[in-house]
């Protein structure tokens, strides 16, 4: 147990694969929980948000996963689902950056997959830190994984931080290292590995820890920045470019 009282143990809930989302509603637009499940978004039909079912037990959020698959609100292609960021935090959240110092970003600053990243004006290029979120729900165990990337100016101010697309709990995370790998046009530019043992999140309190072991070259608007986690799902965001 590290000094904030979380489990860090590398088993995860119910014993079986589950992803979930936070996505926009095609039904009035609202954000909505969702489990992805043979390329389909099944809607949760119950009234928590993410971040609520992470809160209860793991067996209750395994329930919660086969409640959304045999009863869902609505069933939308994965790929037409708008999506959100799949956990915000009620309050700033400590990110272990790149340099290794630890900063507070505060939940305005969190954006989903599929929110893209504006650059400010009078900024040039934005600088992405990549590496993982990881999250710890009921008692303090550890609930899943998602990826995070840290967006910022050239002189250091973060300007987003982008976790997703998913969730993932997973049975066979089983202590390996996590990669996370960070390229444009096939050119790699980050690369990032973590413990899957969780050591690093000793020092960082909260639901969810954060480390940013790689930071990119600047970033140009227009450059398509494509980020792959392996098990823990890819994204691809458009410097420069809202949703």
């Amino acid at each position: 147990m590290n000094p904030s009282g979380r489990l860090v143990d590398a088993t995860t809930m119910g014993g079986e694969f589950m992803r979930w989302v936070t996505y926009l509603s095609p039904s009035g637009g609202a954000e909505r929980p969702g489990v992805v499940d043979d390329g389909c978004v099944f809607g949760y039909p119950g009234e928590e948000t993410v971040p609520e079912l992470l809160a209860e037990s793991r067996d209750a959020l395994a329930d919660a996963f086969q409640r959304a698959l045999a009863s869902p609100v609505e069933i939308i292609v994965e790929f037409e689902t708008r999506l959100c960021a799949p956990y915000l935090p009620a309050g700033p959240v400590m990110v272990r950056r790149a340099s290794g110092e630890a900063c507070a970003i505060t939940p305005d600053l969190v954006r989903g997959t599929d929110d893209g990243i504006m650059v400010p004006a009078g900024v040039g290029a934005l600088v992405a830190e990549v590496g993982v979120a990881a999250l710890f729900g009921g008692r303090g165990l550890h609930a899943g994984y998602t990826l995070a990337c840290l967006w910022l100016s050239s002189t250091g101010e973060p300007v987003g931080l982008t976790l997703g697309p998913a969730i993932v709990t997973h049975d066979e995370f089983d202590g390996s290292d996590l990669t996370v790998t960070a390229t444009v046009e096939g050119e790699e530019v980050a690369s990032a590995a973590l413990d899957g043992k969780l050591a690093w999140t000793e020092e960082l309190e909260g639901d969810i820890a954060i480390a940013l072991p790689a930071a990119s070259r600047p970033l140009e608007s227009g450059e398509e920045f494509h980020v792959d986690g392996g098990t823990l799902g890819e994204f691809e965001i458009r410097v420069g470019a809202a949703a």
